[in-house]
């Protein structure tokens, strides 16, 4: 990955953590309330509430995610405003389940991270729809994760 490399003590987001940590309370409740957060509005975005459970924790973990919908499933990605840790992708990557919460709608998920060519054609995907994921790339010094949440019953597709 070219680009500018996160320094020892981590990136500006990583320096902000407890921050982002408060914001993401309050957009969650913005969620579970109002089904969207202003941010989202102001943004043009659409947000999921997505429910993990914590690896070594064992406690559940609610995370605002910027989202878009393909093929009947949810589309994320862990940039994580450029932070170099995402606990929320290593959480779906030891677990492969999870809960989102669409519209105020509680849908059970299983994760697949893409991968090989069809991680690229998410990537080019999500950098059109968030051209700021391509400059959390170069800020965290990594690549970001992408993940599809198919829902487990028919009845909550996304849609």
């Amino acid at each position: 990955m070219s680009g500018r490399q996160p320094s020892a003590r981590g990136t500006a987001a990583d320096r902000l953590r407890w921050l982002w940590k408060w914001l993401s309370r309050w957009e969650t409740l913005q969620l579970r309330v109002f089904g969207t957060t202003g941010m989202a509005v102001l943004r043009r975005t659409s947000v999921l509430l997505l429910e993990t459970t914590g690896r070594r924790s064992g406690r559940r973990h609610r995370t605002p995610v910027a989202y878009w919908e393909r093929g009947g499933a949810f589309c994320i990605g862990g940039g994580a405003g450029g932070m170099t840790k995402v606990d929320w992708v290593a959480n779906l990557r030891a677990r492969g389940e999870a809960v989102v919460w669409v519209r105020r709608r509680r849908v059970p998920v299983v994760a697949r991270e893409f991968e090989g060519e069809q991680c690229e054609q998410v990537r080019a995907e999500a950098f059109e729809r968030w051209p700021g994921a391509s400059k959390y790339e170069r800020t965290s010094g990594r690549r970001i994760p992408y993940f599809e949440l198919v829902p487990t019953t028919p009845d909550h597709a996304a849609g």
